[in-house]
């Protein structure tokens, strides 16, 4: 491949100093760490940024000032032409950054003496903080911005420090990219969502370093990343095409370490549409002997984070476990068919079913094993949720109680099921704990389903929509991270939940104006589906491939994002006529 580079795309990352420099390019905006703004996106001009026109009127260069503020290039340098120059100098662009569903701008009385006085009001639906990283809330939003007339023309004058954005604003100027990390017990790839400025001239660049700073804070305890501490990186583009990714201080990375460090480059940069073929070198060699050089998404398959296993659609009908085969439903025979069958979850691999069935007056059990062998009984108690494998059939969840987490290993060999209750110290805020009474007030987990990378869980909690990480102690032990609520256009009415490959959750509910909804697991974005043809309350969740599955009040319903012309649920054709849910691993 030829050395040659294009001159406009190189970087160097010091993780330690979370620094990064360029070569013939301008500083990133705010500090030294590495923004989600890349420091190669061209400047803008006239022609696609907005600026102030002559004869403005004040209230309608107030709302242009929020438009441009979704431009952060040159330290908000298309923003700060709206300010007086008294207000330029003293505006702190660095502070937060809020997000508003909307902006509304109201006078507090007419121009006087060449000054007015606007009132701000809106909801702040999130925060952007360094690295691109969204952070949900809900909080009603006011400020005062004050204008004056400098030279005949309304500009500015005092306004908070920070960046306010519309919503619009925001999605408009900003693409929601997946970076990627490494569940360390499973060696599964899991999704950093990062937001970045999306007038770029190199977005591979952006994104490479935003992966040599590492995962945000709330992930952190929950993946690693295989760039160790003290490497630095620096990308380019060749001249005959694909993209360069050049490391130095890698000379401790094992074998398997720099396969799965070039998991992490190659399906962060393919997913994101840089193209490949994709140059990786380590301290000025091939970062491995085995694959050399160039990388494809071949040479990663086996970490590939849209694949999914192909299973048959199973369900739960009238306490029994069908499976369709042949456009027919089957009873699932063995020791499946003895038992009550409330619900159940079938791992990615291997087939194997858990189970929770009754045990008795107000008792409930777990069940677990292959169809054709006998099951082993991992638990018994008042409750049980619907059982989550996580991304093998190694590692199984369920909630004793509403309050219990308890996580079982498996052993692929012997089938004995080692059980493991989880610190949930850190959901307290939200009214979990394993040693809390029955007092009313308390939270209740109804629904707990963990991501396919076996990295994250969705939590309902009182009819609540949370994400929680599944975080490392440092002592092999697995804890609860600080949950995250990304439902609140929701409020209480959720019921059922589950994720879909691209790592986004779906969640059933309630309310018959919005019975179905997708949620990224960042919170960012909350989309209603569509509600034709399904009827409130939805109780079950699942999605596979483009296909959405739901039970609603009557039948199990499905819809498919890919059949364009497809806009109300239909009902599963192999099921019709009864009110069966779904049985698949998430």
């Amino acid at each position: 491949m030829s050395k040659s580079r294009r001159p406009t795309a190189a970087i160097t990352a010091a993780i330690t100093a979370l620094s990064l420099t360029t070569a013939g390019c301008t500083t990133l905006p705010g500090d030294s760490a590495p923004e989600a703004v890349s420091s190669y996106a061209p400047t803008p001009d006239s022609n696609n940024v907005i600026t102030p026109t002559k004869d403005e009127a004040s209230d309608l260069l107030l709302r242009n000032f929020f438009r441009a503020s979704a431009h952060p290039l040159g330290n908000y340098q298309a923003a700060r032409k709206f300010l007086t120059p008294a207000a330029e100098k003293q505006w702190d662009s660095g502070q937060d950054t809020l997000i508003l569903d909307r902006i509304d701008i109201t006078s507090e009385g007419a121009a006087q003496d060449g000054r007015i006085t606007y009132r701000v009001r809106g909801n702040v639906v999130g925060t952007l903080g360094p690295g691109g990283v969204y952070n949900p809330e809900y909080t009603a939003y006011e400020t005062s911005y004050q204008m004056v007339r400098v030279d005949g023309q309304w500009r500015v004058d005092n306004l908070r420090d920070g960046v306010l954005l519309d919503r619009a604003d925001f999605t408009e100027a900003y693409d929601a990219r997946n970076i990627y990390f490494v569940e360390p017990k499973l060696d599964a790839l899991v999704p950093d969502r990062r937001w970045v400025y999306n007038r770029q001239q190199s977005l591979g660049s952006s994104l490479v370093s935003l992966l040599a700073t590492g995962p945000q804070s709330i992930l952190a305890k929950g993946v690693k990343s295989y760039i160790p501490a003290g490497a630095t990186v620096q990308t380019s583009v060749p001249d005959g095409g694909g993209f360069s990714v050049d490391f130095t201080g890698l000379t401790e990375l094992q074998a398997r370490d720099r396969e799965l460090l070039a998991a992490q480059v190659v399906w962060t940069l393919a997913t994101n549409d840089v193209r490949g073929p994709y140059s990786i070198t380590a301290d000025g060699a091939p970062l491995t002997e085995a694959v050399g050089n160039p990388w494809t998404v071949n040479d990663v398959s086996q970490f590939d984070p849209r694949r999914e296993v192909a299973m048959p659609l199973r369900a739960v009908v009238n306490g029994s476990v069908q499976e369709v085969q042949n456009g027919s439903a089957q009873r699932v025979e063995g020791w499946l068919a003895t038992e009550n069958v409330e619900s159940a979850a079938v791992a990615p691999q291997e087939s194997v079913f858990a189970v929770v069935s009754e045990a008795g007056a107000e008792r409930r059990k777990l069940m677990v094993g292959r169809a054709d062998n006998q099951p082993v009984e991992a638990i018994q108690a008042g409750s049980l949720t619907r059982p989550s494998w996580g991304s093998n059939s190694a590692a199984l969840y369920t909630v004793a109680d509403g309050r219990r987490i308890m996580r079982f290993t498996r052993s692929a060999t012997t089938g004995e099921i080692s059980p493991t209750e989880i610190d949930t110290s850190a959901l307290g805020s939200i009214g979990i704990s394993s040693t809390a009474g029955n007092d009313a007030g308390e939270g209740r987990i109804s629904v707990f389903q963990v991501s396919p990378d076996g990295a994250r869980a969705v939590l309902l909690v009182n009819g609540r929509v949370y994400i929680s990480v599944l975080e490392d102690n440092g002592n092999g032990r697995t804890v609860m991270g600080r949950p995250v609520e990304i439902g609140v256009p929701l409020g209480d009415s959720a019921v059922s939940a589950g994720w879909r490959t691209d790592n986004t959750v779906v969640v059933g509910t309630r309310a018959s104006d919005a019975p179905v909804w997708t949620i990224a697991a960042d919170g960012s974005v909350a989309t209603q589906m569509t509600s034709r043809n399904l009827t409130a309350p939805v109780v079950a969740v699942a999605s596979v491939g483009t296909v959405t599955y739901a039970t609603d009040s009557r039948a199990l319903m499905q819809i498919d994002s890919a059949e364009a012309e497809t806009r109300f649920w239909r009902e599963e054709p192999t099921l019709q006529g009864q009110r069966a849910v779904p049985v698949f691993a998430y």
